[in-house]
């Protein structure tokens, strides 16, 4: 029996797990239905649709998810994790301080401008008209919220800035504007219409932040004087 389970582990196992080729199953109906709700909308997404995109029959996919909602709430949860795990690893290009406090922009803009992203908008802005969305769906919401809140914070202390109140209205803004400008992004396809927007969201965040470094390095000389 150890002879034979030490041949098994050199050649690795040829078969998944029921919980495996579930989860498998969900992860392909998910990246369907982020596709649909990218290229066709919420209303056109459709249970039959994104079963046909993930090729498998309506009735493989009620399997997973029971109803529109149950998928589209795993969709969101879905693309709140890759998100978070995206920045995560980002922003290891940039060295701890105002530089990866200011690249925190443009890893923003990366991911936002993503497929995931623009299904994650459809999502949100149909929890204002589907009943059970709606009150579903802002726990999630508002975890995405804190989550963005946090990470921004943390970063912005790393940089030396103490002003959380600024920091939070200014990510908020800031994420705010590059949600507009994915969507005009979605619509035209022309990136280069879209850069000047980019830029000045660059130069404000730019200019604020040496803003928040001198008021922070005031603040310190003060206490230190105290």
């Amino acid at each position: 029996m150890a002879d034979r389970l030490k041949v098994d582990r050199r050649r690795g196992r040829t078969h998944l797990t029921h919980e495996e080729r579930s989860a498998a199953t969900q992860e392909r109906l998910i990246e369907a239905a982020i596709f649909c709700l990218h290229k066709y909308g919420y209303a056109a997404t459709t249970t039959t649709l994104v079963a046909e995109e993930a090729g498998f029959s309506r009735g493989a996919m009620l399997h997973q998810f029971g109803t529109k909602v149950d998928l589209m709430l795993a969709v969101a949860q879905y693309v709140v994790e890759k998100q978070n795990a995206f920045f995560r690893q980002a922003l290891k290009a940039y060295p701890r301080g105002r530089e990866r406090f200011i690249g925190l922009t443009d890893v923003t803009w990366e991911a936002l401008s993503q497929p995931a992203a623009i299904a994650l908008l459809e999502i949100m802005m149909a929890s204002r008209s589907d009943p059970e969305l709606g009150e579903r769906f802002p726990a999630l919401a508002d975890e995405l919220a804190r989550s963005q809140r946090e990470g921004t914070w943390e970063t912005a202390q790393q940089a030396g800035i103490t002003d959380r109140a600024t920091v939070e209205a200014m990510s908020q803004l800031n994420r705010a504007a590059m949600q507009g400008l994915s969507i005009l992004l979605m619509f035209s396809k022309d990136a280069d219409a879209i850069k000047p927007g980019l830029d000045l969201l660059h130069w404000y965040k730019e200019m604020l932040t040496e803003r928040l470094l001198r008021d922070s390095e005031s603040e310190r000389e003060v206490e230190k004087d105290d």
